[in-house]
């Protein structure tokens, strides 16, 4: 993974390969400049910022290990409350990747911190982030190229239902023993006859 410095050229988002900015500011018509882990405070005052994602907004990576300037990655699809779909340039060396599962691993589904599915694997890194920038209206083109993942979408919304919350575990759990206690009320006390209880 290389450095996502700020954009000098401006060509195409298809061919900002290597540069996560500008591939990103060409995606969705944010205007920022600087490094990837400066649009964070740059956008204070311009942009909306928050910690839900939305198609066209763009999640800010904090620098981390080898991503000393940080990342940015758009967001090309919601798939559920702790997964999403992102465009990206130079996640993988040198290319554009598209519709990449990103989890949201925070403890409290703020997104400040991600796994990024790669090669059909979540891994055990976890990346720290400030959250999302949106846009004030996306480019026409936006999503036009996009294409869907070869990882399966199944696979990533099971990883998130097995990693949510554990108060919605519980509440899920709680859910269920109220079911089976009133079906077991049920059995209990229904008619002698059931037959008679479809005369009437």
């Amino acid at each position: 993974m290389l450095l996502c410095a700020s954009a000098m050229a401006r060509t195409a988002y298809e061919g900002h390969g290597g540069n996560c900015v500008a591939f990103a500011r060409d995606a969705t018509g944010i205007r920022l400049d600087g490094n990837a882990a400066s649009w964070w405070p740059h956008a204070e005052g311009r942009y909306e910022r928050g910690q839900q994602p939305k198609p066209g907004s763009i999640l800010v990576f904090k620098p981390y290990g080898r991503m000393h300037v940080g990342h940015v990655a758009v967001v090309s699809k919601v798939i559920g409350a702790r997964v999403i779909l992102v465009d990206q340039a130079n996640w993988v060396r040198g290319q554009v990747s598209r519709s990449m599962a990103v989890f949201d691993a925070s403890p409290h589904n703020d997104w400040t911190a991600v796994r990024v599915q790669f090669g059909g694997s979540w891994g055990t890194r976890e990346n720290p982030t400030y959250g999302f920038i949106y846009p004030h209206t996306l480019p026409a083109s936006f999503g036009e190229t996009i294409v869907e993942p070869q990882q399966d979408h199944r696979r990533a919304t099971a990883h998130a239902k097995h990693h949510k919350e554990p108060r919605e575990r519980v509440a899920e759990s709680d859910h269920a023993t109220k079911r089976h206690a009133a079906a077991a009320h049920h059995r209990k006390h229904k008619e002698p006859d059931a037959k008679l209880a479809y005369v009437y």
